[in-house]
């Protein structure tokens, strides 16, 4: 009996493990900093025509939304370009990242995984490009409907003197490394498909929500450290494994699942150096990774749903109870 029950544990399908070898996509990036700011300096305005030519609508993205130019005839929006790639500070940011992604293959091989297992998952999708930009830290990825756009001054390393001038909180820095642009170009494209402004105001469907998307950066790139799903550190993603019961206990006994004041249940899913009312061990984003965990779950149990079908769920009572998430002490 013993046997057999050690068989059927060994022979359990992970859901997350699928084979996406045939499948080819083209994740080399497009430097479109790299043709913007190759006049920088000379006197010339940028070459609008050629770079509309390249990058089609995302030209206009990147022009009119990511930095700001008002629409107008080419030689005035020409003019604005101008100044903006020959701002001191920016063309500093500018060769700040021309040097650190001299060469991108292992963004590009790991942006060719998750680019696989979109389409694996989600076929009838058009996979997006790949397109790098700098935005005078404006935005870190975008994505419309044929790219995901790469912010590469976002993710200078977490070092760089330009965040804390900013004004952005230090525990955040170490989310500006390079190793961040795939999790990110993820959740990007993850929220641009799912909306959070449709999640009910509760502490339970917004841990559900942010849980998908970590279950969903994991089937997108199975390979990826959970701290960089998460971006826990590993002490910390060690300290929720050992006191994910504690947590859930806390929640259950302060009646907060079912909390709608958004100042009481935030603490538990949005970013912060710790959790307010746990332990200062606690990361931030904690019941975040609770979500996640309620989500796996859910998923193991119900191997007959598919991950866009989990992802689309939006009853997240249903969820938890179809789960049978109850952690051990």
């Amino acid at each position: 009996m013993t046997l057999y029950s050690l068989i059927l544990v060994s022979c359990k399908r992970d859901p997350i493990a699928v084979d996406v070898s045939d499948i080819k996509v083209d994740a080399t990036a497009k430097r479109f900093e790299k043709e913007l700011f190759k006049n920088s300096g000379t006197g010339q305005m940028p070459d609008i025509k050629s770079l509309k030519q390249h990058y089609g609508s995302f030209f206009n993205v990147f022009t009119h939304q990511i930095i700001s130019v008002p629409e107008g005839p080419d030689e005035i929006v020409g003019n604005h370009l101008s100044q903006f790639i020959n701002d001191a500070e920016v063309k500093d940011v500018y060769r700040m990242t021309d040097s650190a992604y001299s060469n991108m293959e292992d963004v590009e091989k790991r942006m060719t995984g998750f680019l696989q297992h979109l389409n694996y998952y989600y076929p009838d999708v058009p996979v997006p490009g790949v397109v790098t930009y700098i935005s005078a830290f404006n935005y870190a990825v975008i994505t419309t409907d044929s790219v995901i756009g790469i912010g590469l001054d976002m993710f200078l390393g977490d070092d760089v003197f330009y965040y804390a001038r900013l004004g952005i909180p230090k525990y955040m820095f170490s989310k500006f490394r390079r190793e961040y642009i795939v999790p990110s170009a993820i959740k990007a494209w993850y929220q641009s498909e799912y909306d959070i402004a449709g999640v009910k105001n509760e502490l339970l469907s917004q841990m559900i929500y942010q849980g998908k998307l970590m279950y969903f950066s994991k089937s997108m790139s199975p390979e990826l450290n959970d701290t960089l799903i998460t971006g826990f550190t590993a002490a910390q993603l060690e300290w929720c494994k050992q006191n994910e019961a504690n947590v859930w206990a806390y929640l259950i006994e302060n009646k907060l699942l079912f909390n709608t004041d958004p100042s009481i249940y935030a603490k538990f899913v949005n970013d912060g150096p710790s959790t307010s009312g746990l332990p200062k061990e606690a990361p931030g984003k904690i019941g975040a990774w609770i979500g996640w965990q309620i989500v796996s779950q859910y998923a193991e149990k119900n191997s007959d749903i598919s991950l866009p079908e989990i992802i689309k769920e939006i009853d997240a009572q249903k969820i938890l109870e179809k789960s049978g998430y109850k952690p051990n002490k």
